[in-house]
C-alpha cells in the first residue's frame, strides 16, 4: 500500500494552519494586490507592451482588428496570457482582461508557494509571506506576466510533484506529462524551473530511498520524455528563446542583492533587511533549518544561480529569475522551532512589515504614475489613427537605468498601438516568441531587439549619416515616422525645425515630426 506523502521529508507534517491564519494570509495577499487594483494600468516596464499586444489579439479577425499588424499562431512556448486574455478581452475588455491576468498571476504565486509548503509539510504561513513579499521584487515588478502566471503554475505543479510522491509511477508520470505541456506553453522558463526543481528533488530521494535500477530508469525516462517531447514541438514550430546576446558578470550577481522592490534598489534595502535578518538570526539560533530535499534545492539553485549569466540569448534577468524561484520553492522545505510562542510570532510579524513596507512603495510608485499614464493616453488622442510613431530618449538608455522609477516609460509608447492603432518599431513581434508580425506596409521599420533610439543619433541620420544595420528601421525616420515620443524627458525640450511640440508631462514630450524639417 503506497505510504503517506509525508515520508517525502522523513518528518512528521506540522498541523494544519488554522482557519484565522489563512484568513490572515488573505488579508495579506489581498493587501499586496491593491498597488494593481488601484490603477488602470500598471506602471511596470513591459506591461503596456503586453497590453498593446492583447489588444490586437482581442481584436484579430473583426471589423476593429488592427491596420498594422497581423497574427501569426504557431506551437511557441511563453502563450499564456496570448491565449487566456484575448477571449476574455471580448466580454469585459482588454484592460480590465490583461490585469485580471496579472492579478491571477500574483495569487498563483502566493497560492502556489502555501500549496507547495502544504504538500511538503514545510510552514504554509511563512511561505505564504514570502510569496507576497516578492510579488514587486525584481523581475516581477517589471511587467513579466507570463513568465509569474506560469511560475505559479510550476509552484502547483511542484506541489502535486511532491504529494504524489508515493502514489503510482504510472500516475505521477501521466500527470507531470501534463504539467510539462501546459507549462511549455506557459512559459518555457518556467517549465525549466519546474524541471530543474523535481529533478534535485528526485536525486534526494534517490539517495534516500535506493530504488531498483529499473525503477529509477523509467522514473527518469518518464520525466525526460515530455520535455523532450516540447523541445521537438518548440523547433517544429519555430519557437526561439531570444537572440544571441549574452552576459554574465559578477556585477550583475550582486545587482540581486538589492532585487526586493522592483521601483528603487536603494528602498529594497528595507524589506531585505527585515527579511534578512530574522531569516539568519533563526538559523545561527537554530530555530529555522533546511529539511528534506530543501539542502539539495538550496545548492543546487544556488549554483545554477551563479552558472547562469543575466542575460542570456538576449533574454533579460536570467539568474534573477533563479533567485526569485528559490525563495519561493525553499520555505516548503524548511522547519522551524522556536523556543517561545512569542519569539514565533515575532518572527512571522517582522515577515508581515517587509510586506507592507514593500507594498506601500509600490502603491506610491503606482499612483504616481496613474496621472502620467492617463496624460500620455490623452496625448495620443491627438494623433490621427493608424499613425506611425517612434520612441527616443535624450541620451543612450541603460537597461535597466539606474533609476528604476523610470523605467516603466520605456515601452509606454506601445500605448498608442492600443489606444490608436499605431504603429510603434518597439512592439515586442519577435518570430517564436510572440504571435504577432508587422503588416508588410511597415515591416521594414520594425526593431528586432531594444527600446527608445538616442535623440542624438537621430540628428545624425536626418543630417545624412548612415545608420548601422540594425537601426536601418530609423534611416528615413522623418519621412516614415509621423510622431516622436521623447520617454524620461528630465524638463528638456527638443527644438528643431524636424519637430513640433504637441503634449508633455514630467515623464514624457510628443512630437509631430516635420517631414524635411517642415
Amino acid at each position: 500500500m503506497p505510504g503517506p506523502a509525508v515520508s517525502v521529508l522523513s518528518r512528521p507534517t506540522p498541523a494544519s494552519p488554522s482557519l484565522a491564519s489563512l484568513a490572515a494570509l488573505a488579508c495579506l495577499t489581498v493587501f499586496c494586490l491593491l498597488p494593481v487594483l488601484l490603477v488602470d494600468i500598471p506602471a511596470m516596464v513591459d506591461y503596456p507592451n503586453h497590453l498593446a499586444r492583447m489588444s490586437i489579439l482581442a481584436r484579430a479577425g473583426t471589423v476593429l482588428e488592427h491596420p498594422l499588424y497581423q497574427i501569426a499562431w504557431a506551437p511557441y512556448p511563453n502563450l499564456a496570457m496570448d491565449v487566456i486574455v484575448p477571449p476574455v478581452a471580448r466580454w469585459i475588455g482588454v484592460e480590465a482582461a490583461t490585469k485580471l491576468f496579472y492579478l491571477v498571476s500574483q495569487i498563483l504565486i502566493v497560492g502556489g508557494a502555501a500549496a507547495l509548503a502544504a504538500a511538503a509539510g514545510g510552514r504554509t504561513m511563512t511561505a505564504g509571506i514570502i510569496a507576497c513579499l516578492l510579488l514587486y521584487a525584481m523581475p516581477f515588478a517589471f511587467g513579466f506576466v507570463n513568465f509569474e502566471f506560469a511560475l505559479g503554475l510550476a509552484l502547483f505543479a511542484l506541489a502535486i510533484w511532491v504529494r504524489l510522491a508515493n502514489r503510482p509511477l504510472g500516475l505521477r508520470l501521466a500527470v507531470h506529462a501534463i504539467a510539462v505541456t501546459i507549462l511549455y506553453f506557459a512559459h518555457l522558463f518556467a517549465l525549466g524551473i519546474y524541471g530543474f526543481a523535481i529533478g534535485l528533488i528526485e536525486l534526494w530521494r534517490l539517495r534516500q530511498d535506493r530504488p531498483p535500477p529499473h525503477r529509477v530508469a523509467i522514473l527518469w525516462g518518464g520525466m525526460a520524455a515530455p520535455a523532450i517531447a516540447v523541445a521537438l514541438l518548440a523547433g517544429a514550430g519555430g519557437g526561439a528563446v531570444g537572440g544571441t546576446g549574452t552576459n554574465w558578470s559578477v556585477g550583475a550577481k550582486l545587482y540581486w542583492l538589492s532585487m526586493l522592490n522592483g521601483w528603487s534598489r536603494e528602498f529594497s534595502l528595507v524589506p531585505t533587511l527585515f527579511l534578512a535578518v530574522p531569516l539568519c538570526l533563526a538559523f545561527m539560533r537554530g530555530w529555522l533549518r533546511l529539511v528534506g530535499p530543501g539542502l539539495w534545492l538550496a545548492v543546487g539553485f544556488a549554483l545554477l544561480f551563479l552558472v547562469l549569466p543575466f542575460r542570456l540569448f538576449d533574454t533579460a534577468f536570467v539568474d534573477g529569475r533563479v533567485l526569485l524561484a528559490a525563495l519561493l520553492i525553499l520555505p516548503a522545505f524548511s522547519a522551524t522551532r522556536f523556543p517561545r510562542e512569542r519569539t514565533a510570532e515575532l518572527f512571522r510579524a517582522t515577515l508581515v512589515l517587509a510586506c507592507l513596507v514593500n507594498t506601500g512603495f509600490a502603491i506610491f510608485v503606482q499612483l504616481s504614475y496613474r496621472s502620467d499614464y492617463r496624460a500620455l493616453i490623452t496625448a495620443f488622442e491627438l494623433m490621427p489613427p493608424g499613425s506611425r510613431l517612434l520612441p527616443a530618449g535624450l541620451g543612450q538608455e541603460e537597461d535597466p537605468p539606474s533609476n528604476l522609477q523610470d523605467y516603466p516609460m520605456y515601452h509606454a509608447a506601445t500605448l498608442a498601438v492600443h489606444r490608436r492603432d499605431a504603429f510603434v518599431p518597439t512592439l515586442f513581434t519577435s518570430p517564436g516568441k510572440q504571435p504577432l508580425r508587422p503588416h508588410p506596409s511597415v515591416q521594414h521599420l520594425k526593431l528586432l531587439e531594444g527600446a527608445a533610439i538616442p535623440w542624438s543619433l537621430l540628428q545624425a541620420y536626418a543630417n545624412g549619416v548612415t545608420p548601422p544595420e540594425e537601426l536601418a528601421y530609423v534611416r528615413n525616420w522623418t519621412r516614415d515616422f509621423d510622431y516622436l515620443l521623447l520617454i524620461n524627458p528630465k524638463g528638456e525640450a527638443l527644438r528643431t525645425p524636424l519637430l513640433e511640440p504637441v503634449a508633455s508631462s514630467s515623464r514624457f514630450a510628443l512630437y509631430r515630426i516635420r517631414p524635411n524639417g517642415g
